[in-house]
């Protein structure tokens, strides 16, 4: 009697202990056992075609391409491959799955002192509808310029045709050039103050603004843009809210008190007479850091189903981390931090066309500590929302 009693305890418990087990997705099954805090630095090199591995329990990150020279900025073509803009001046071309293309697609005369260079590119919206154009920001001997190029339908060749903006100021530092086509089809561009803090106020001059350049301008020759905020210091990202339209943008503070902007038409954000949270008759930031983590790129989740639907996802490169800002209209109401210290210095994050997020790294821009494989690009696949909720 007592050894049927042992047995039918044994095998209680060993129910008991089966519905309390969580199984591992089968992605997560298929890696290799890691380390606690073990980073990429101390992990195989990862290329294109390696498996996902699950991070944090709740995303997956995998690094698709290895061998960039500060990769700045990068554009999906409507086949899913990317051009990545190098700050030294080379647009390249990756395929979906991460395969970079030996030979630059075309090399950009540019005047690469400090923080200038080729710094953003995008597609034109009727890229598929007879505009083959791609627009450049780039650093030259004169100043920061936009560029219109012509680009072939598969990405492998490109050819400068026209400068469509210039005349805004360059310097060795806070050069901005970010640059985004908005759902209003008119194009967005994002200057700093070139580090003289005199023009983010000077209601002549072209830095520290976002820009707005309408589909006549960025179609024809050079034209004076449209102002649509001022009082920016060096703003690095910008997406539009999913829904809403609403336009936010990233920004450095000086060694405190990064920003992110709502950007409103017309106002002014107050740099350099402000910083912090208290901005008096200037427009305050929607968030802010004041501990400097630099943000750079940044975008919108649109995919649909996911637990990061409408979140807004920021590179940071003092930071070396994404950030995950979940808003409830204008308002951010959490703060999550991902990949902190994993990858280094991180410049830019694009949602692909397959909803995933493209992460550039930036620790060959001599402010980080490359490893060998950089720079590089890691893609994160958000999060399956969850199915009850739907």
């Amino acid at each position: 009697m007592p050894r049927v009693l042992s047995i039918l305890l044994l095998t209680v418990l060993l129910a008991l202990a089966g519905c309390g087990a969580q199984e591992d997705p089968p992605a997560a099954r298929e890696q290799p056992p890691q380390t606690p805090g073990q980073t990429t630095e101390t992990a195989p090199e990862a290329g294109p075609g390696d498996a996902l591995v699950r991070a944090d329990g709740d995303f997956e990150a995998e690094v698709i391409t290895t061998g960039l020279e500060v990769p700045w900025d990068v554009t999906f073509l409507p086949s899913g491959d990317a051009l990545v803009t190098e700050r030294p001046g080379r647009v390249r071309l990756v395929s979906s799955d991460g395969e970079l293309t030996p030979e630059p697609v075309t090399e950009v005369e540019t005047q690469a002192e400090g923080e200038g260079g080729l710094l953003g590119i995008d597609l034109d919206p009727r890229f598929e509808d007879g505009e083959p154009f791609a627009y450049l920001f780039v650093t030259t001997a004169d100043g920061m310029e936009v560029q219109r190029w012509t680009v072939e339908e598969d990405g492998s060749a490109m050819e400068m045709e026209e400068v469509v903006l210039e005349g805004i100021a360059a310097g060795p530092i806070h050069d901005s050039g970010r640059l985004r086509f908005g759902p209003d089809g008119a194009l967005y561009v994002l200057t700093g103050d070139a580090g003289d803090e005199s023009l983010p106020q000077d209601g002549t001059s072209l830095n520290g603004k976002v820009l707005r350049l309408t589909p006549g301008q960025f179609r024809s020759s050079t034209t004076e843009p449209q102002i649509v905020s001022s009082g920016h210091r060096n703003p690095q990202g910008l997406d539009w809210q999913p829904g809403s339209g609403r336009l936010f943008t990233t920004e450095h503070g000086p060694t405190c008190c990064d920003e992110v902007n709502l950007i409103r038409e017309g106002e002014n954000y107050g740099w350099p007479e402000v910083e912090g949270e208290d901005h008096g008759d200037f427009t305050a930031p929607a968030q802010i850091y004041q501990d400097s983590i630099a943000p750079s790129g940044a975008t919108f989740v649109s995919l649909e189903d996911s637990e990061w639907t409408g979140d807004y996802v920021l590179a940071a490169l003092a930071g070396q981390e994404l950030h995950r800002l979940e808003l409830d209209g204008a308002e951010v109401v959490a703060d999550e931090v991902l990949l902190e210290g994993e990858y280094g210095r991180l410049r830019a994050v694009v949602e692909a066309p397959d909803g995933t997020l493209w992460v550039l790294t930036s620790n060959r821009d001599g402010r980080g500590s490359p490893v060998e494989e950089d720079d590089r690009i890691i893609r994160l696949a958000p999060p399956a929302g969850d199915e009850e909720d739907e």
